[in-house]
């Protein structure tokens, strides 16, 4: 079979390209389009609300139903999760570019125009990130189902990431922190045609196992399996919801994605706030800023071996604790000064998103294991990921919501036209530095709790399932 190691490597470099492309986008788009609506753009709270609660009801809908059609159609852009991401790369990098050109002038817009453009944004958007990111996820639960393996996809991915990451600091040296917008919007065009390009080279190269099986199968005069289900939509749905280690799963990453939303859409905007410019350099705040998106991937690549010896789980675990005491003790301690809340915000950045990246590894055992409990002749990975979706991408939309709320409250829909006084100037950085420490202690702790719904502890090798049973 054509499976071996070689080709191996070559799939898993595939899969490594896909995650250099999607990172080059997605890090920017959650990076800036926040910044850019509010900043920029100006738009209204009640448009910014609207266009977020029409994005999360899209956000929960599509994923399960994509999901269910990568499953169970045999459509040419469907065929294969590969194809999948092959014809959606270019829709994909098209959906990324369309936030940076303004429909209209800025100053003189009206304020519908500007909410129709981020709803439509953020619903493309989604729908292409859904689309592509779903075919990404079964390409790593289904290019090798050895454990050992799926750690190499991950450092590897994280390579890939690693440098896709870099969009923010380019764009923001560029732009020189979005002063100059036009450079912004040419360098965005630049990084959307690379990215494209990446995940094409995915789309072309990464085959699962199955497909090579089905190939082989093929040249020895075997008729091709077509994908199907035996089991309906909402079937399929409940078999998978209702399951301890999904739960355990899904309640802990709804909350990891509600505080990656928020640290991904406000780290500039709390950053610009707390931190003095007279007091750090734009080149300084240009690599601090990058830096957050690019750290979390060096710790992954060097801290493999970590999660190899002791299991995603209890790294996990660990991870959780460190939230609950760095967020805790800085709370108590305070801002003592510029630096200090660079190092936390960092701190606490690198370690949500770095445990995030682990997130595969789970999720792909629950979907090992929903194959062998069902006796799927078919793999139904795709709606293992995409009921987590349902269930998790709300939190990227409420977050920003309640966030742009609590900081508007406290004036800071008024902080852009200069009509704050220095005691509520004063009393808004408070609400954020309140707000960054608190996130990841109140998070941390629910966290903890669900996690200990999770019974496989831990999948370290292949062949090596150790279960706690209640």
């Amino acid at each position: 079979m054509s499976g071996s190691n070689k080709s191996l490597q070559s799939r898993m470099l595939a899969l490594a390209a896909l995650n250099m492309g999607f990172g080059l986008i997605s890090s920017a788009f959650s990076f800036y389009y926040i910044k850019v609506f509010l900043g920029v753009y100006h738009i209204e709270e009640k448009w910014f609300q609207i266009a977020q609660t029409l994005f999360m009801v899209w956000n929960a809908v599509n994923d399960p139903l994509f999901a269910y059609c990568q499953d169970s159609t045999n459509f040419k852009c469907t065929r294969t999760r590969r194809e999948s991401v092959l014809y959606a790369a270019p829709l994909f990098a098209i959906s990324f570019v369309i936030p940076w050109f303004p429909w209209g002038d800025t100053n003189t817009a009206q304020a519908w125009v500007t909410g129709i453009h981020l709803i439509t944004a953020l619903c493309f958007w989604d729908t292409m990130y859904t689309y592509v990111g779903l075919a990404a996820c079964c390409l790593f639960a289904e290019i090798s189902t050895d454990n050992a393996e799926r750690l190499k996809m991950v450092r590897n991915n994280q390579i890939g990431f690693f440098i896709g990451s870099s969009s923010v600091f380019i764009l923001q040296y560029m732009s020189n922190q979005l002063e100059n917008f036009g450079a912004f919007q040419t360098t965005s065009i630049v990084i959307a045609i690379v990215s494209c390009l990446l995940m094409r080279y995915c789309g072309l190269n990464a085959h699962t196992e199955k497909e090579l099986q089905d190939d082989h199968d093929m040249l020895n005069g075997k008729p091709k399996q077509l994908k199907s289900q035996q089991y309906s939509y909402i079937t399929l749905t409940k078999q998978i919801f209702f399951n301890r280690d999904f739960l355990g799963f899904v309640i802990m990453n709804f909350f990891q994605e509600f505080h990656r939303a928020f640290l991904s859409n406000f780290f500039a905007i709390i950053g610009d706030q707390l931190i003095s410019k007279e007091a750090i350099t734009p080149f300084v705040r240009s690599v601090f800023y990058g830096a957050k998106s690019m750290l979390p991937n060096v710790l992954v690549i060097f801290g493999s071996s970590v999660v190899h010896k002791y299991g995603y789980f209890y790294v996990i675990r660990c991870a959780q604790v460190m939230k609950i005491m760095f967020g805790l003790i800085y709370f108590i301690i305070g801002p003592i000064n510029h630096w200090f809340i660079m190092i936390f915000m960092l701190v606490d950045g690198c370690i949500t998103d770095s445990v995030f990246s682990l997130f595969n590894l789970p999720l792909s055992d629950v979907a090992d294991k929903d194959s062998v409990r069902y006796s799927r002749s078919n793999p139904v990975t795709s709606m293992v990921f995409g009921t987590n979706a349902l269930v998790v991408k709300p939190a990227i939309s409420l977050s920003p919501m309640l966030i742009v709320s609590i900081l508007n409250r406290y004036g800071y829909d008024r902080l852009k036209d200069d009509t704050l006084s220095s005691d509520e100037v004063t009393t808004l950085s408070g609400v954020m530095f309140n707000l960054l420490c608190l996130f990841p202690f109140i998070i941390g702790s629910i966290q903890y709790c669900a996690w200990s719904l999770y019974t496989i502890r831990d999948k370290k090798h292949s062949d090596n399932i150790v279960i706690v049973e209640s």
